[in-house]
């Protein structure tokens, strides 16, 4: 078993780190995709131009009340108060690309079948969790937890729901996705299987059916609650064992912070379905998430998403 403190990797290359505008009160740590880097994503996601969206409701076509067009300015610009850290993943062999070097936070077999080869995905998970809690950590001592968000894209998105399953720090201001998915999803479905009264082929879906899955039950067996008996199987599937600080934090700050999860309808790698149960999952695991699917939009973001994602943060007290 290796634990989270020794499961980092060298890593040759420093984050992206944009300054604040103004006087520094949050902290947006965001992950790239797959075989992207921090350069190549961080400008035109802090150059692109976002409504304000302040009188016009997610979906609206409808115009303000005055008759003009709401506001638009740079992504950046909805947060001068910010300081934004893009990491660049390390060059791993891609299985699936005949094992050629790619900037990656894990390695993964399918987006479509997530499940198959999973395998792959365990190291580099285990080490990019260890290394996105040591980033975390930094800027907690600076602006306090409850003004850290961390956010990704696609596989960005996967690696930062993982580490914050497998977070036992203080609760940070929120977790924000794009068109990603939560791996090893059914294993930890299936890892309390013997708890749940329920089929476990219920899992494989999506809504109300899985709702009472990690159902809280305070005279639970000794092994703990079942999300604590999911996240347990996960440290082991990653070979991950505790740190002494864990032991003093029994449930995950994630099952009390606010997610945003938005996805492409017409999402081309990682099917909509497939974001769609992840964050089903995670609100059978009684997480806060906010779920919102674009028409039209492929495996990217949009202006709407990410007015979606400035109301959501900024809507964070």
């Amino acid at each position: 078993m290796m634990s989270s403190s020794k499961a980092k990797p060298q890593r040759t290359i420093s984050p992206v780190v944009i300054p604040p505008v103004h006087d520094h009160k949050t902290t947006m740590i965001i992950l790239h995709g797959r075989g992207s880097t921090a350069e190549k994503f961080a400008e035109p996601l802090l150059t692109h131009m976002v409504s304000s969206g302040d009188t016009v409701p997610v979906n609206s076509t409808e115009l303000p009340l005055n008759g003009s067009a709401s506001p638009t300015k740079s992504f950046r610009e909805h947060f001068p108060n910010a300081k934004f850290v893009f990491p660049t993943a390390p060059l791993r062999r891609a299985v699936v690309f005949k094992r050629s070097l790619t900037h990656q936070w894990f390695d993964n077999w399918s987006l479509t079948e997530p499940e198959l080869k999973q395998h792959l995905q365990a190291q580099g998970l285990r080490e990019t969790s260890a290394y996105l809690h040591d980033l975390l950590k930094e800027e907690i001592k600076i602006v306090g937890a409850s003004n850290v968000v961390l956010m990704g894209l696609s596989q960005g998105c996967a690696a930062s729901i993982i580490a914050m399953l497998l977070w036992r720090g203080e609760r940070i201001g929120a977790l924000v996705g794009m068109c990603g998915y939560v791996p090893f999803r059914k294993g930890m479905c299936e890892s309390v299987e013997d708890a749940d009264s329920g089929d476990i082929d219920q899992l494989s879906g999506s809504g109300d059916d899985q709702e009472d899955m990690f159902e809280r039950d305070e005279e639970e067996s000794e092994g703990g609650s079942n999300f604590e008996k999911a996240t347990d199987w996960l440290r082991e599937e990653l070979g991950i064992t505790p740190d002494d600080g864990d032991l003093n934090q029994q449930s995950s700050p994630l099952q009390s912070m606010p997610v945003f999860m938005g996805h492409g309808r017409d999402d081309e790698k990682v099917p909509c379905q497939i974001g769609k149960l992840g964050a089903d999952f995670l609100r059978s695991m009684y997480a806060n998430v906010t779920w919102q699917d674009y028409e039209g939009l492929g495996h990217w973001y949009s202006p709407d998403m990410l007015r979606d994602v400035v109301l959501f943060v900024h809507g964070l007290n």
